[in-house]
């Protein structure tokens, strides 16, 4: 970058201007910076964070009780505050309680202070207080311009007094410099620039004066310099033959290395220079008959090809490493394999190749054996992975013929449900027609006696009464072989319907019945009426009816005090579904959480488990529900599997069914 040329004038002008200014404004800065820092952490960060902490031990008990009041009058109160930009309370879901203001705006210059709200140790909310801190930057600047302004007017002051000054001490005594330096430029040596001065302008002139006086001394020094000229060629003469000398040691090293070496041209045809003792030796050529030849020319290269390439290697790059090859010692001699390396220098004004050969066919001959082995070692590798394979089939084909059996081992319990549910309705009916037809017997034998008015109003009685007894047992008869048909028919397919949760949920929980009545726990739902869902009822209950058996089986001390299991169903989000399967028992153990999806995981070995249920219920869920499902232990005591899947189940495959 090229800066302007400037006056001795303007230069002065602005050296007192940023001499003044620029301290003054970084002292300025610095001052009213650090000011803002002290203002906003008292003005803001202090306030913001007494706030914070009065509104979160207040707003406690009014989230607890869900009291929007007594929480706006606090949020109000704080609002009052200019500063304030917004408070936010939400509801330990995150859902918003209480909201003022809008912190949307410049972050930049807010600051924002959460806390947790808790009630007797447990969070029930969150507090967010944002407050901003543009009130407190507008008054510093307001003072920044305020100082700038008197800046300004002592600047002026500065160059009233100045600017006289520098005219007639610095201006024209630099002004008859000038003129001094133009004659001494021209080589005009002869007149004095000498001051009578002590100032500083003075001390310049009789510098140049000084200069004047040393530069008639340099010319007269130039002979002297010539000389030394001379004598300096004289040196490098001698430098010269030193270089020479170190040539020859070069040489004598050259050829007492024992690495095999020779020094070519690189010019359009490769020609040898020179090689060391150890190349005759190893290829069995004496020097002489090699130079001015090369390795075509020779016949060392087994492959001309292999030459060729690494010939190109060291036009394109100067150099060749760790390149092998096969080469003969001589014409018709044996075969070694030899790592080259090479490199192209400038020497005397052209192109010249070093170049090492290292016999390793020992070493080639070692890596080969390696390779031969590993190549073995594959071969066997395919081998036991083909086994592996085969085994890994065997294992599929086994899993899924014990899915097949948990699925009817469920269908079985599905089944057993239903006869013990029908007994009771269908028993009593049998029992109130047993009864009538006896009553009808009695009625017979008592006409042939002759019928009395008060025998035939017992009769009519007794028949009314059964007759409704009869029709209440076999009308529940009838809507439980529905219920169990719709069950059955949900078990047994994977048909996709609309249906009502709450419906479903009851229906499962009706072929339950008699394995809930056997245990001393009992089950209870939470469930909307109106979650309405489009999904693959049968696979859902198959879900409901593992987790149910999964807790009566796993949750509960065999001794302990009788359990409940909770069955609570809401919408979570958009379209999604929030399903809660949880027990007050005695929870997972930590080791297990992890692991209670995997397939054939079970504590009950030997014992009836297959370690399949819970396996069956999560691919349920991922693959055909279309859903998530996790395992944890509540807080308090218990365990607890939660289901999120969409309201709208995705289109499956046939084969892609669960199990």
């Amino acid at each position: 970058m090229k800066f302007p040329s400037f006056s001795l004038r303007q230069t002065l002008m602005l050296g007192v201007a940023a001499g003044i200014l620029l301290p003054a404004l970084f002292f300025a800065g610095f001052q009213v910076t650090s000011k803002l820092e002290t203002e906003v952490a008292l003005r803001v960060e202090a306030p913001l964070k007494q706030y914070a902490d009065v509104l979160s031990r207040g707003m406690a008990v009014a989230v607890w009780n869900l009291d929007r009041g007594v929480a706006i009058e606090l949020v109000e109160a704080v609002m009052r505050n200019p500063d304030v930009v917004s408070v936010t309370v939400t509801d330990e879901f995150g859902e918003p309680f209480v909201k003022r203001g809008d912190a949307s705006g410049d972050i930049d210059n807010q600051r924002q202070e959460e806390r947790e709200i808790t009630y007797n140790g447990a969070r029930v909310g969150n507090l967010s207080v944002t407050m901003s801190t543009l009130q407190v930057q507008a008054e510093a600047r307001e003072e920044l311009m305020h100082f700038s302004g008197a800046l300004l007017l002592q600047v002026a002051l500065a160059f009233a007094f100045i600017w006289p000054l520098f005219s007639s001490r610095i201006v024209q005594p630099m002004l008859r410099l000038r003129e001094s330096a133009l004659r001494l430029a021209r080589g005009d040596l002869s007149e004095s620039v000498a001051s009578p001065k002590n100032d500083e302008m003075g001390q310049l002139s009789n510098a140049l004066d000084t200069m004047r006086i040393d530069l008639g001394a340099l010319l007269g020094e130039r002979e002297q310099k010539t000389l030394a000229l001379q004598r300096e060629l004289e040196e490098r003469a001698r430098t010269e033959q030193a270089l020479r000398d170190s040539q020859a040691k070069f040489a004598a090293i050259f050829d007492a290395s024992p690495v095999a070496m020779s020094v070519s041209t690189m010019g359009d045809e490769v020609q040898t220079l020179d090689v060391n003792s150890a190349w005759g030796r190893v290829f069995g050529m004496d020097r002489a008959s090699v130079i001015g030849t090369n390795g075509k020319r020779m016949g060392i290269w087994k492959d001309l090809e292999v030459r060729k390439r690494a010939l190109e290697t060291l036009r394109a790059t100067g150099e060749l490493s760790n390149f092998q090859a096969w080469i003969r010692r001589g014409l018709h001699g044996a075969e070694i394999y030899c790592d080259l390396s090479g490199r192209v220098v400038w020497l005397e004004g052209q192109q010249v190749l070093i170049m090492a050969f290292d016999d390793i066919t020992e070493q080639h001959r070692y890596d080969e054996n390696i390779l031969q082995l590993n190549a073995t070692l594959e071969h066997r590798v395919q081998e036991r992975t083909q086994e592996l394979t085969d085994a890994l089939g065997q294992l599929r084909a086994a899993q899924s013929e014990l899915v097949r059996a948990e699925k009817m081992s469920a269908l079985g319990s599905l089944v057993a449900g239903i006869a013990h549910e029908l007994n009771t309705p269908i028993g009593n009916s049998l029992t109130v027609a047993s009864t009538l037809q006896d009553h009808a017997d009695n009625f017979a034998q008592s006409m042939s006696k002759g019928l009395t008015r008060s025998r035939l109003d017992e009769f009519v009685a007794n028949t009314q009464q059964g007759a409704g007894i009869l029709m209440r047992g076999l009308q529940h008869a009838a809507e439980l072989v529905a219920s169990f048909k719709q069950v059955a028919v949900d078990q047994t397919s994977l048909n996709r319907r609309n249906f009502e949760l709450q419906h479903t949920v009851a229906e499962i929980l009706l072929t339950l019945g008699p394995t809930i009545r056997k245990s001393p726990h009992k089950v209870t739902t939470d469930i909307p009426h109106d979650v309405e869902l489009n999904s693959y009822p049968g696979p859902l209950g198959q879900v409901l009816t593992n987790l149910m058996n999964n807790a009566l089986i796993h949750a509960f001390d065999d001794n302990g005090p009788p359990g409940t299991i909770q069955i609570t169903a809401r919408l979570d989000g958009d379209n999604r579904l929030e399903l809660l399967v949880s027990d007050n028992g005695r929870g997972i153990p930590a080791a297990h959480l992890a692991r209670v999806f995997d397939p054939f995981f079970t504590t009950r070995l030997g014992q009836g488990g297959s370690g399949l249920g819970l396996n069956i219920v999560y691919n349920i869920v991922t693959k055909t529900l279309g859903g998530t499902i996790d395992a944890s232990n509540l807080p308090d005591s218990g365990a607890c599997f939660r289901i999120r899947m969409p309201l709208v189940a995705p289109v499956i495959a046939p084969d892609s069914a669960a199990g």
